[in-house]
């Protein structure tokens, strides 16, 4: 799975998830299922993409694979073009986590110089901070309960036991987590509305926690009155926030829901469970030689006639062989302009069928890489030239057959081709052990599908080349 693939199924799962709990669960009572959903789910759509189902017992393909050896396509050497579309793209993204990233390292660092200005008195259950002035709303932030200098003298009870109460529910570390999640996607606004969903959610598991201890009429009045306060930053948790301050006092006097209500959590599996089916690779099959092969597509046989067979007493052949289709396509096919940009390589499975004409009927992709691979692939069995037909009791049949095609860019090395004895430094060249001279080498006109692996002695001059037997 590509970075790009990644980060598209992770999306789509934290919009898939957060518009199930907008649509569903954001207005029951039940606050602590709610904050548990949320952080399950901006952890779930971490994880689901990178989760597959595991493999069934392995089906046989009914069709003979030809395996080619790799065939180069005309790409060259990798660009070192430093502002391609993909390096252009992966430098913004960059620039946005980075961003940040030092958003939040800066609003950290700004709540610990607040906290380091107040005069520190332990608690049981927290660390209270008392401020020497009223700049700022009193709130926490981890173990810490800052208080203003009036709230300090005051001795609030209802500010005290709400803020209490995020820091024994350690709401802290799930905005944390949201802006981590944040940095890494920043360009997913949806972040923004699960972390003002979690704030909303931590608010009225204190207003709960508090009002259990205050009466809940006396407890929604403190909240009006100090609903004016300064609002403090992004990372800590204020006793109120008047941008929810309708829909808290709303939910203190909100009937319990009832709890028949719990089915919709379940309801949520239904689309995220088919949403992860739709992510998954297709069924994989396996080949006679025990190469795997996925299926995409179904089977059809559009523009043949008659039984189609997958073994036959004599199989069609290629004018020239092995060689010569290697030949062929290695002529023929090109490499893709965006698949060459992108760096993209690896087999395409070309599933077709070779007509009791000797035609090639029935083309189709079982496997493909993309980025334009997979037409060109098509394209070139299209236009290939008859074939000897397969026959069957001295009858010819038609016969299907599936073939990889191996996409790939040429390594930085020197080629193979004519002129290649030129090169400069090349004195000696050992092909299967038998040794040639830069003129020998360039008569033979090896040809680079032919190679299996090279190696270059650049301090004695010799390139030793082991070919394909």
């Amino acid at each position: 799975m590509s970075v790009l693939d990644y980060f598209l199924k992770a999306n789509l799962f934290l919009l898939l998830f957060y518009g199930c709990y907008w649509l569903l669960l954001r207005r029951h009572t039940f606050f602590s299922l709610n904050r548990a959903y949320l952080l399950a789910s901006l952890v779930a759509s971490l994880v689901l993409p990178l989760a597959e189902l595991p493999n069934q017992a392995s089906q046989t393909l009914p069709v003979n694979v030809m395996t080619l050896p790799a065939i180069s396509v005309g790409a060259g050497p990798e660009s070192s073009d430093l502002f391609s579309l993909p390096m252009l793209l992966w430098l913004v993204y960059g620039i946005g986590v980075v961003f940040m990233l030092f958003q939040l390292g800066r609003n950290v660092w700004w709540v610990f110089q607040l906290i380091n200005r107040g005069q520190r008195q332990n608690a049981l259950t927290y660390i209270g901070i008392r401020l020497p002035d009223d700049v700022i709303s009193s709130f926490s932030f981890g173990p810490y309960l800052v208080l203003n200098r009036s709230d300090a003298l005051a001795a609030d009870e209802a500010v005290l036991r709400h803020e209490e109460a995020h820091i024994r529910q350690m709401h802290t570390l799930d905005i944390l987590l949201v802006e981590c999640m944040r940095a890494l996607f920043w360009f997913n606004p949806v972040l923004w509305l699960y972390k003002r969903s979690l704030q909303q959610v931590h608010e009225y598991l204190a207003d709960q926690a508090a009002s259990q201890l205050i009466n809940p009429s006396d407890y929604a009045r403190t909240l009006v009155a100090y609903s004016l306060n300064v609002p403090v930053a992004a990372l800590t948790t204020a006793f109120v926030s008047i941008s929810n301050l309708k829909q808290r006092i709303h939910m203190l006097q909100k009937p319990a829901t009832h709890r028949r209500a719990l089915l919709s959590y379940a309801a949520v599996l239904i689309p995220a469970t088919l949403l992860w089916m739709c992510i998954q690779k297709d069924t994989e099959l396996t080949s006679p030689k025990g190469e795997t092969i996925e299926v995409n597509q179904s089977a059809r046989q559009a523009g043949v006639d008659g039984e189609v067979y997958t073994v036959v007493e004599n199989h069609p052949e290629f004018v020239g062989g092995m060689e010569g289709l290697s030949e062929y396509l290695s002529k023929n096919l090109r490499y893709p302009a965006a698949a060459e940009r992108a760096n993209v390589q690896g087999k395409v499975f070309v599933n077709f069928v070779v007509t009791k004409e000797g035609n090639v009927a029935d083309v189709k992709i079982l496997k493909g890489i993309g980025f334009g691979a997979d037409e060109e692939a098509v394209r070139v069995m299209q236009k290939m030239p008859r074939w000897k037909p397969g026959t069957q009791d001295g009858k010819p049949v038609n016969v299907r057959y599936n073939l990889p095609i191996n996409f790939q860019l040429k390594a930085d090395t020197p080629s193979t081709s004519e002129g290649q004895g030129s090169l400069p430094g090349v004195k000696r060249w050992i092909i299967d052990g038998k040794e040639y001279t830069n003129e020998e080498f360039q008569k033979l006109k090896l040809a680079p599908n032919t190679i299996k692996r090279m190696d270059v002695n650049k301090e004695e001059g010799v390139i030793s080349i082991t070919t394909r037997k």
